[in-house]
């Protein structure tokens, strides 16, 4: 048997981005054959939906299982930690969505049983781990594993806001206040259907503004704008001409008065 399986020579499980396992690192080939028979087997009585690969030139959808940990016992397979990941995309308008979810495998006395476990930190606690089996220990309620917050980066970003009369920081669509300081949060949603708005670049921001491309005329008319140096975080979108969204977003400073050239152009 492969030695790299040995709980004492593991210091540090090689996962991908996502925090799947790398089998072929972690397990010999037998085993990792015994994790492909275990799969499907629960396929097989219905724990588990089938993998698939779908697509034209409209949309592409594909299902995948991947491997978050696994309970070894006498050389035997005895459990896993499994993420079923969909993710679907409109090929042609770029549009896409994913689903996650896991589930805690098991099998005992030739029986494979399932149950569901919390999608919200099991992909943080499985980062956390350092030695095969300590996610399912955990599950089963032999052992914990902490949960760590993942540091998420800050990045410098500007945007441009309204100025009211009394000096606050508004929205020029909805009049909301951006405080100075202050973190404000919104899930970030393709198609303009979330997130705040914002550029990398604050000639950018500036010249887009008084473009037209950022606010229609209508919308900025009568306001005094500003280009604001602000934070960003969490995740993020992309749109045409450097324009940008993120789910959390904070003003730092105001930068400068930005003139629209009256050009009327929606967004």
């Amino acid at each position: 048997m492969n030695s790299a399986i040995g709980f004492s020579v593991i210091n540090k499980l090689p996962r991908d981005q996502y925090g799947a396992l790398d089998l072929s690192h972690v397990l010999s080939l037998e085993l990792q054959a015994q994790v492909t028979t275990f799969l499907d087997e629960a396929i097989k009585v219905g724990h588990l939906p089938r993998p698939f690969i779908t697509g034209d030139a409209k949309e592409y959808e594909c299902l995948n299982l991947d491997i978050y940990d696994i309970l070894i016992f006498r050389g035997k397979v005895k459990s896993l930690v499994v993420q079923v990941r969909v993710f679907w995309k409109n090929v042609k308008k770029g549009y896409s969505r994913s689903g996650k979810d896991y589930y805690l495998i098991t099998r005992a006395d030739r029986k494979i049983t399932a149950q569901d476990v919390e999608k919200a930190t099991c992909a943080k606690r499985a980062k956390n781990t350092t030695a095969l089996g300590q996610l399912v220990k955990h599950y089963l309620g032999k052992a914990t594993v902490a949960c760590k917050k993942p540091y998420t980066p800050v990045s410098k970003a500007f945007k441009v806001l309204a100025k009211t009369a009394d000096g606050k920081l508004v929205s020029a669509y909805d009049d909301s206040e951006y405080k100075l300081g202050a973190w404000r949060s919104e899930a970030a949603k393709p198609d303009h259907c979330g997130g705040f708005y914002y550029y990398r670049d604050e000639n950018l921001a500036a010249e887009a503004t008084r473009r037209g491309n950022t606010f229609a005329a209508s919308v900025a008319a009568g306001k005094e704008l500003v280009v604001c140096e602000v934070e960003v975080r969490g995740k993020e979108i992309r749109y045409d001409g450097g324009k940008m969204a993120a789910s959390r977003l904070r003003v730092i400073k105001e930068l400068a008065t930005v003139e629209i050239y009256g050009v009327d152009v929606d967004e």
